[in-house]
């Protein structure tokens, strides 16, 4: 077996393996879970999003004003 073919094997089963698994989740049954955790996993996601949105807004807006900072020579 080639080197090519024995890494195009591995990688074809690492994927396999990861798909069954991944569709053995989605079948889970989510019904188990009470709504206060449902809802606290909605908020902590929604919170992320912001910080995330939050960060990089700030670090676009260090950006301009560090090329403007450039233009004007003050950098």
């Amino acid at each position: 077996m080639s080197f090519f073919s024995s890494k195009l094997a591995k990688i074809m089963a690492f994927l396999a393996l990861s798909l069954g698994t991944s569709a053995a989740f989605a079948a889970a049954p989510v019904g188990g879970l009470p709504a206060e955790v449902t809802a606290g996993i909605t908020t902590a996601g929604a919170n992320l999003a912001l910080a995330a949105t939050a960060i990089i807004v700030a670090l676009i807006a260090f950006w301009g004003l560090r090329k403007l900072a450039q233009k004007m020579g003050w950098w």
